[in-house]
């Protein structure tokens, strides 16, 4: 979608990469592996993932996605 095979969250510290601190749900779709938009409103809306409105549009705070995923990948480790 974003010419990106392998999509990462950039790291703050990251000079290559502008750092970013709020993602759109399109794009946090891609950065959870290609799920729907639809998933991740509902992992939004079941609270397993924090989200915040700017205006009218809802976004996901990079240390969120970051928490979401550490705490999916305990799970499945388990």
């Amino acid at each position: 979608m974003f010419g990106n095979d392998n999509p990462q969250i950039p790291e703050s510290g990251d000079a290559a990469v502008p750092s970013r601190l709020l993602y759109p749900i399109p794009e946090v779709a891609v950065l959870l592996g290609g799920i729907t938009e639809r998933q991740v409103a509902r992992y939004i809306a079941s609270g397993e993932l924090q989200s915040r409105k700017l205006g009218r549009r809802r976004l996901v705070h990079r240390d969120d996605i970051a928490k979401f995923i550490d705490q999916h990948a305990a799970v499945d480790a388990a």
